[in-house]
C-alpha cells in the first residue's frame, strides 16, 4: 500500500515538473514570435515613404502617359505585341488602351472642293488597345475604315490593303503595302491625294515621325498621277493648306 502511495506521489511530481517546463517553453516561443512580428513591422514601416499607407499603388489609379507611350511604341514600330495589362481589385485583367487620331476623308470638304487645315482629310479620335507596334496599328485602323459612329468621314484606302512592313529611320517612316493596296485603290488625282494626306497626318502624330514614304512590295507607290518616291512631310502639307485657306 505504501509503495502505491509513494508511486502516485512520484508520478504527480513528475507530471508537475513536465507541465512547468512546457509552459516555460511555450511562453518563450510566444515572446519570440511577438518579437519577430514587431521587428518585421518596424522594418516594413521604415521602407515606406512618409505619408503612404501601403507599399503598392492601386492599379485603378494608374495613368498612362499617351505621349510617352506613342514615342516608345513608334520607336520600334515593326513589333506588334501588346502592352502588359494591370489587374483590378477583383483580379480580372483591365486592358490598357490608348488614344489615336485617324485621318479619314472629310466628306464635306470633298463635296465642296474646299480643303481644310488638313486638306481633304479630318481627324477622328479612336481608343485602341495599347501595343508596341502603334504605327502599324494606326495604319491598320485606317484600312478598316470609319466606324458607324464616325460620321461625315469616308474611307481612304481599300479594305484589302495590308501592311507588310513598317520602319522608321531618321524621322522618316517607310510603310510598305501589299499589291492589293495599289490594285484596289480608286485612283485618280483627288483619291491619291486624299490617301497621301491621310497616311502622312496619321503617322506624323508620333514624335518620332516627320515624313512618310509609301511603297508597294518595295517599289514606290503610284496612283497613276503621282509617284511617291520621296518622303512627304506633314509640316509642308499643313503650310500648303494654310496658304490655300487664307
Amino acid at each position: 500500500m505504501k509503495r502505491k502511495y509513494f508511486l502516485c506521489l512520484f508520478l504527480l511530481f513528475v507530471f508537475f515538473l513536465t507541465s512547468c517546463s512546457l509552459n516555460g517553453l511555450t511562453g518563450d516561443k510566444d515572446r519570440t514570435d511577438s518579437d519577430l512580428r514587431q521587428t518585421g513591422e518596424a522594418a516594413g514601416n521604415s521602407d515606406r515613404e512618409p505619408g503612404s499607407e501601403t507599399g503598392a499603388s492601386d492599379p485603378e489609379d494608374t495613368e498612362i502617359d499617351l505621349t510617352v507611350m506613342a514615342k516608345e511604341a513608334s520607336g520600334d514600330s515593326t513589333a506588334a505585341g501588346s502592352a502588359s495589362e494591370p489587374t483590378d481589385r477583383s483580379g480580372d485583367r483591365t486592358p490598357v488602351r490608348m488614344e489615336l487620331k485617324l485621318y479619314f476623308a472629310d466628306r464635306k470638304a470633298v463635296e465642296d472642293g474646299k480643303p481644310g487645315p488638313y486638306g481633304f482629310v479630318t481627324p477622328v479620335t479612336r481608343q485602341i488597345p495599347a501595343t508596341s507596334g502603334i504605327l502599324t496599328e494606326a495604319i491598320d485602323e485606317l484600312i478598316k475604315g470609319p466606324l458607324s459612329e464616325e460620321e461625315e468621314v469616308d474611307s481612304v484606302m481599300p479594305d484589302t490593303a495590308e501592311v507588310r512592313k513598317v520602319s522608321i529611320q531618321d524621322g522618316i517612316a517607310q510603310i510598305d503595302f501589299n499589291q492589293a493596296f495599289a490594285q484596289d485603290h480608286k485612283g485618280g488625282t483627288q483619291g491619291g491625294s486624299i490617301t497621301r494626306q491621310s497616311i502622312v497626318f496619321t503617322a506624323a502624330q508620333f514624335d518620332s515621325v516627320d515624313g512618310v514614304l509609301v511603297t508597294v512590295e518595295g517599289e514606290p507607290w503610284s496612283d497613276g498621277h503621282f509617284i511617291w518616291d520621296t518622303p512627304i512631310y506633314a509640316d509642308e502639307l499643313t503650310k500648303t493648306f494654310a496658304e490655300k485657306t487664307e
